[in-house]
C-alpha cells in the first residue's frame, strides 16, 4: 500500500511539476528564423542593397554615356553616307561595328561586376546574420534554428520566430560601430 502511494506521489509530482517544466523548455529548443526578412529589415542589409543599387546607378550612367556616343556616331555616319567615299563609310561602319561590340563587352562586365557585388554584399550580411543567431541562440540555449523555408518548415507558431529580435541585435551592433 505504501508504495502505491509512493509511486502515486511520484507521479504527481512529475506530472504537475518536472513535464510542464520540460514542456516548457521544449517549446524555445527550436525557433525560426527568416534570413530573408532580416537582410531586407536591418540596416546591414538596407545598407548593403545601396551599395549594390550604387553601383548599378553608376553602371547605367557610364553605358548611357557609351550608348549616346555610339548613337550619335551612327547619325554622323547616315548625314554623311551621301558625302563619304566607299571606302571610308566601310571604315566608319567598321569602327561603329567595332564600339557596338565594345558596349556590349562592357554591358556583360558591368552585369558580371553587380552579379558578384550582389554576391559579397550578400555573403557579408549573412554571415552576420549568422554570426548573431549563434549568439541569441547560445545565450538563450536554443537547440536548433531554422530558417523560414516552406520547403522545411510546414508550419511553426510565431512564438517561435525570433526574426525581430535578431534584426533588432543586428542593428544594434551597426550603430555601436
Amino acid at each position: 500500500m505504501k508504495i502505491a502511494q509512493i509511486g502515486i506521489y511520484v507521479i504527481a509530482m512529475w506530472t504537475t511539476v518536472v513535464v510542464p517544466m520540460l514542456d516548457a523548455h521544449a517549446e524555445n529548443d527550436v525557433v525560426i528564423v527568416d534570413v530573408q526578412r532580416v537582410v531586407n529589415e536591418s540596416i546591414i542589409g538596407k545598407a548593403a542593397r545601396k551599395n549594390v543599387e550604387v553601383l548599378v546607378s553608376e553602371s547605367k550612367v557610364k553605358l548611357a554615356a557609351l550608348k549616346a556616343d555610339l548613337d550619335r556616331r551612327t547619325a554622323d555616319l547616315e548625314k554623311q553616307r551621301a558625302i563619304l567615299s566607299k571606302s571610308a563609310l566601310e571604315e566608319r561602319a567598321a569602327a561603329l561595328e567595332k564600339q557596338q561590340r565594345e558596349m556590349q563587352r562592357k554591358y556583360q562586365d558591368f552585369q558580371e561586376d553587380i552579379g558578384r557585388r550582389n554576391s559579397e554584399e550578400l555573403s557579408t550580411v549573412v554571415k552576420e546574420v549568422s554570426s548573431t543567431v549563434e549568439e541569441i541562440a547560445k545565450a538563450e540555449k536554443y537547440i536548433a534554428v531554422l530558417e523560414k523555408d516552406q520547403r522545411v518548415v510546414v508550419y511553426y507558431s510565431s512564438r517561435l520566430d525570433i526574426t525581430d529580435r535578431v534584426i533588432k541585435t543586428l542593428d544594434k551592433k551597426k550603430i555601436a560601430l
